[in-house]
């Protein structure tokens, strides 16, 4: 997702649309990181000098819509509307906060930081997808750094606390009538004290990685929760705090919500803008 819009085209009625955002091509202003920039352009030179700089790159055509451009906006959130009736919450950095934990599992194993987090990198998506036990983990922990854990450090370290402004948005939506579902990314012993904190309960229904065997950003994540739901993309909202899960779930007809503090925007002043007529 991008944080501006950069082009050489001077004739989109479509464009001026984001005239806030909207630079010209060649970028005159070099404060602006490239990589946070959308070019829109019919020249191949132009698109080429862009891709070398490390932008974005959409192709112009002659025919640009609205549609074409929201999915990628980093600052452009959805306003929730009647039509939507299903919405589908991230857990972690949304629903709750303090999630972090591999800083506590070094520093309480003595694992050199860095080799343990690009080793747990390598680990991450089998062990949401379910392929991957967390004891097989440590397991593989012992082989690699020998170092023997005791427990389960991805539940002894793991102490989330609610973000009651999210819990209260869930709340208010369930109480007006609509369907309110979790999609989280997660591991089983996280899945566990979730659930022990009655975070799971807040829902309607839950959707668990390690249990659907599916992960975000994946296409097949979302079709999975809108087939159980009898859901269509143009009725669903989605909230996540991960770009790339926002930018698939838009790019599948999802509105979609980045809660995060980007772009100039804060999370919070994007869910209250978003839902002020439901808080």
């Amino acid at each position: 997702m991008y944080d501006y819009l950069v082009s050489d085209l001077t004739n989109s009625s479509v464009l001026t649309m984001f005239a806030d955002r909207l630079l010209e091509f060649p970028l005159q202003r070099p404060h602006i990181p490239h990589a946070r920039c959308l070019l829109v352009s019919e020249k191949e030179e132009s698109k080429a000098v862009a891709q070398e700089l490390g932008m974005g790159v959409l192709a112009w055509e002659g025919e640009l819509s609205e549609a074409d451009l929201l999915p990628h906006l980093a600052w452009v959130d959805p306003v929730a509307q009647a039509t939507h009736q299903l919405y589908l919450f991230d857990m972690g950095n949304v629903v709750v906060k303090n999630i972090t934990m591999l800083g506590k599992i070094a520093r309480a194993w003595k694992l050199d930081r860095n080799e343990f987090f690009t080793d747990y990198l390598h680990y991450e998506f089998p062990l949401m997808e379910g392929e991957f036990s967390s004891s097989q983990y440590w397991e593989h922990v012992y082989k690699v750094f020998g170092v023997k854990v005791e427990g389960d450090p991805f539940y002894d370290c793991f102490s989330p606390v609610f973000n009651e402004e999210i819990v209260s948005l869930v709340k208010a939506l369930r109480k007006g009538g609509k369907r309110v579902v979790c999609a989280s990314n997660t591991i089983d012993p996280h899945w566990r004290i979730l659930s022990d904190m009655g975070a799971l309960s807040l829902f309607d229904a839950v959707y668990a990685s390690h249990e659907m065997h599916l992960t975000k950003p994946s296409k097949a994540f979302f079709l999975s929760i809108l087939s159980q739901e009898a859901a269509e993309p143009d009725s669903a909202y989605f909230i996540d705090d991960n770009e790339e899960n926002i930018t698939r779930a838009r790019a599948m007809g999802i509105s979609s919500l980045l809660y995060a503090d980007r772009s100039g925007r804060n999370a919070g002043k994007r869910i209250s803008e978003a839902f002020a007529s439901v808080l």
